[in-house]
């Protein structure tokens, strides 16, 4: 029976998700549990003239010398949507275009995924890869204008804050 409450504690943290068919509806039992249990754990920004609530973990890392995407949680409380969008730092935004570079060192493979900024379904796409890229651990690098790699998302405080945000989210919209 401990064990039993010992991992209702602790949901499975190397789920993974679809990260090509986005969700945005919310439920009033998500919403109840997001405000009750997790709400406590993010700075709240509020936009009443568009009726959004926005969400951003507080232990994100706010650095502006290195390269860092935080995760913002939208609660459109109007429509029951909620939306994840990533946001990154002035270190990224100073670069012409944004990728990110993926490496699995156990099954040998790689790739990468592009950060164009767009709808909130280019957000949530982007935002689940790289989840799912953290959850099969693998190594994220972007490149500088020099072509160097330069190692992203690479401390574990900062996976970390991404893999908790993506989770309230996915649990938000009932996809957990």
């Amino acid at each position: 029976m401990l064990v039993t409450g010992l991992m209702a504690c602790n949901p499975d943290k190397e789920r993974k998700v679809n990260d090509t068919e986005a969700k945005f509806t919310t439920s009033d039992a998500s919403e109840l549990f997001f405000k009750n249990v997790r709400q406590g754990y993010y700075d709240k920004e509020t936009m009443d003239a568009a009726k959004l609530n926005i969400y951003r973990i507080k232990e994100r890392n706010q650095t502006e010398d290195q390269p860092v995407m935080n995760l913002a949680i939208v609660i459109n409380w109007r429509y029951d949507e909620a939306y994840v969008l990533t946001e990154p730092n002035a270190y990224l935004q100073q670069l012409d275009s944004l990728t990110i570079f993926w490496q699995d060192t156990v099954q040998q493979q790689q790739g990468n995924y592009e950060y164009r900024p767009g709808n909130k379904e280019s957000h949530y796409q982007l935002a689940s890869k790289i989840y799912n890229s953290l959850q099969d651990k693998r190594k994220l690098y972007i490149q500088t204008p020099k072509g160097e790699p330069v190692p992203f998302l690479a401390r574990r405080a900062e996976r970390e804050a991404f893999r908790k945000t993506m989770m309230d989210y996915y649990r938000l919209v009932d996809l957990y």
